[in-house]
């Protein structure tokens, strides 16, 4: 299912939300999976965002380790987890939501 993406820190520390809500937002199909993580030597659960132009290949979202929900509404929902990034882990926060159509029927993007 596709759904708008928005990242709510960077490199662990949390972004103001100017900087988030004047961000393009990352589109894609989001999937939550389990696998095991070679790094940390045991099963994660994890969530990525696939290219909707081309399914099955990953899209510029990094991949979001020991994903968990921790909050949801009827306009979005927000996982939280850790990223890797150069070797290292960070804590990272996606906010989650529908794409929104606009009145001509064009898909518009949700100022979450």
């Amino acid at each position: 299912m596709i759904f708008v993406v928005r990242l709510l820190r960077y490199r662990g520390r949390p972004l103001p939300w100017r900087e988030v809500a004047n961000r393009q937002p990352r589109s894609g199909d989001l999937r939550v999976e389990q696998r095991y993580d070679e790094d940390l030597r045991r099963h994660v659960r994890y969530a990525r965002l696939l290219d909707p132009g081309a399914p099955g290949h990953p899209g510029d979202a990094p991949t979001l380790l020991d994903v968990r929900l921790i909050a949801m509404s009827p306009q979005a929902f927000t996982l939280t987890g850790l990223e890797r990034c150069d070797g290292a882990d960070y804590a990272q926060s996606w906010l989650v939501a529908l794409p929104r159509k606009t009145s001509v029927g064009e898909v518009g993007w949700a100022s979450c």
